[in-house]
C-alpha cells in the first residue's frame, strides 16, 4: 500500500539489532542480497539521521541495513 501512494518514503528493514558502539554497515536496495543478520542500533540511527537530512536519499525505497 505504501509503495503504491504518493508518498515520499523509505522502508528500512534492518538485521537483527545489538548493542555494539560501531556505524560500519551497508545499506543494500530492494532486490539485492541482503549482506548480514546484525546491525547496531547506532548505526540505524545513523542512516536515520542522514535519511532525514537528505530527501533524494532512499526516496521511494526499500532499504536493508546491516553490519558489514
Amino acid at each position: 500500500m505504501i509503495e503504491a501512494s504518493d508518498l515520499n518514503y523509505t522502508v528500512i528493514r534492518p538485521g537483527w539489532f545489538d548493542g555494539g558502539n560501531d556505524t560500519d554497515y551497508e545499506v543494500t536496495k530492494k532486490g539485492e542480497p541482503f549482506g548480514g543478520q546484525d546491525v547496531s542500533r547506532k548505526s540505524i540511527a545513523d542512516l536515520v539521521m542522514r535519511l532525514a537530512h537528505d530527501e533524494t536519499l532512499g526516496s521511494r525505497g526499500s532499504l536493508g541495513i546491516n553490519r558489514k
